[in-house]
Formats: C-alpha cells, sequence, structure tokens
C-alpha cells in the first residue's frame, strides 16, 4: 500500500513539473518575437502546450507547439526572430486573436465585410499586402494559416513553407 502512495505521488509530481514548464511556455503572434507571450491576458491555460519542438533552416526557424486542445501550431520566423508565418490544424480553431496579435483586427475586419456582403461559414480568406490568411474546416477538423508578406525573408517562397 504503502509502494502503491509513492509511486502515485512520483506520478502527481512530474505532471505537475510537465504542466508548469510548458506554461511557462508562450506562442508569439505574428510579426511579434518568437520569446514574446500570445496574450498578456490569454492564460495559463489559453498557452499550455502539450510539446514544443524547433527546426531550423538556413532562412527561417519552425516552431511547432502541440495545444493541450490537440491542435498544432507551426511558428516560422525570419532571421531577426519575428513570426513571418503561422499555421495550425486540429480538433479546435487556436485563438487566432492571440495568434495574429496586431494583424487580427484587419482579419476581422476583412471576415466581417464578407459576411455584410453575404458570404458566410468556412473557409475564411484575407488577401492585401500585409496579410494573408486562410481558414477552413469543420468540427474536429480545422487548419489554416496566416503570413505576413513584408515579414518574409528574402529567398523563402511561402507556398513551399505552408505545404
Amino acid at each position: 500500500m504503502k509502494q502503491l502512495f509513492c509511486v502515485d505521488a512520483v506520478r502527481v509530481s512530474l505532471t505537475g513539473l510537465v504542466l508548469a514548464l510548458g506554461a511557462g511556455s508562450a506562442l508569439a503572434a505574428l510579426g511579434q518575437a518568437v520569446s514574446a507571450p500570445v496574450s498578456p491576458s490569454g492564460g495559463v491555460q489559453a498557452r499550455a502546450f502539450a510539446s514544443v519542438a524547433v527546426l531550423r533552416s538556413p532562412l527561417y526557424t519552425s516552431h511547432i507547439s502541440q495545444l493541450e486542445s490537440g491542435t498544432s501550431v507551426v511558428e516560422y520566423a525570419n532571421g531577426d526572430g519575428l513570426v513571418f508565418a503561422i499555421s495550425w490544424r486540429g480538433p479546435l480553431l487556436p485563438d487566432l486573436g492571440s495568434l495574429m496579435g496586431e494583424y487580427f483586427a484587419q482579419f476581422k475586419a476583412e471576415t466581417e465585410q464578407a459576411r455584410a456582403l453575404g458570404k458566410r461559414g468556412s473557409p475564411a480568406a484575407v488577401q492585401s499586402s500585409r496579410l494573408v490568411v486562410r481558414s477552413g474546416g469543420r468540427m474536429r477538423d480545422f487548419s489554416g494559416h496566416a503570413y505576413a508578406p513584408g515579414l518574409i525573408p528574402a529567398g523563402v517562397n511561402i507556398n513551399d513553407v505552408l505545404r
């Protein structure tokens, strides 16, 4: 009985450690430095990850995160460490306001304008010189991407990156 209690105590301690380490991490918003948090009001639950991986190429870095919801988010950062693109795929749509940061206002305005013209539902699309967004899906299967054309590193083909 005492041995069972010790095993449970260790399991609880390790789970707490993993959650604490994950809660300290944060996704960065489009146009922000990778180490910047997504949202000061987002709270720990909104930002906690199950895992994080970093992949490097000569022109950019990919930061892959698995949110607690099961949705994967990839941030693509240029040589200055600024996030120039994000992509997502999973059962729940991530908080796009947090992921897009200052670009979200433009996305929201353009999608509201499309709705006013009668376009409703999925997919959502925005294309301008400042922001490109494609988002779609249905229950338990959402995917999309957003990028800031002005932040894409020279020599990077965004279509190859977001494949």
